[in-house]
């Protein structure tokens, strides 16, 4: 009999849900102060489901910015899906729930899939988290949406500083692997360096290149 997830780690997931829909309010409200629509948001809540290309595409949109400039910047941003496929790909179904699997793929689910030590608790947790995300995100922008019309600056509550602080609480144990901590201190330098000189949503993709170094110590 295969064993379930450990209560822990879903009461885990559920709270990182739920600081993700904190983020959501947060870009809701960027929307709204920017007088865009309510549906270029939510539209890209449930289509794209990634936060970062989403907060590039609204605040390069809202000021004045190509359209499909930005459209394009988003993807670029979201280049890091490419490893993050190549690294679930082989505990997630090969049916047409793939599909499904790819659109809800995001850091989070990622991270806690590979978490798992075991093929299906591996899958559990991608699912649980992936799904807890597509859900909350969207009803966190259309909350962060109708707050933005009345409350004049709600970044000043700090809620775009929850979402990063959690996920780095949550990767603190796997630093204690040695490549692994040279290898984040390594990308976080990267991505520090070049921020002035990328536009935003850009340095971030800098430290993938610190997987390159160290691959063949022990």
């Amino acid at each position: 009999m295969k064993d379930n997830l450990d209560h822990n780690l879903v009461k885990t997931i559920i709270l990182i849900s739920l600081a993700t829909g904190l983020v959501g309010i947060s870009l809701g409200s960027i929307a709204a102060s920017f007088n865009l629509p309510i549906w270029i948001p939510l539209l890209l809540s449930i289509s794209v489901l990634a936060g970062a290309a989403e907060f590039t595409f609204i605040g390069m949109i809202a000021t004045g910015t190509n359209p499909i400039f930005a459209a394009l910047t988003g993807i670029i941003i979201n280049l890091r899906h490419l490893p993050f496929g190549l690294s679930v790909s082989t505990f997630l179904e090969k049916n047409f729930l793939r599909f499904i699997a790819c659109h809800i793929m995001n850091d989070e689910s990622v991270m806690f899939g590979l978490s798992q030590n075991k093929p299906h608790l591996k899958k559990q947790a991608y699912w649980l988290s992936g799904l807890g995300i597509a859900i909350i995100w969207p009803i966190g922008i259309f909350c962060g949406f109708c707050l933005g019309q009345n409350i004049p600056n709600i970044d000043a509550f700090g809620i775009d500083a929850a979402f990063p602080t959690i996920l780095f609480a949550l990767i603190l144990p796997l630093l204690k692997n040695r490549i692994t901590r040279q290898r984040a201190i390594l990308g976080a330098t990267f991505a520090m360096i070049s921020i002035p000189l990328l536009p935003a949503g850009l340095p971030v993709l800098m430290s993938l290149f610190a997987l390159f170094f160290g691959k063949h110590q022990k």
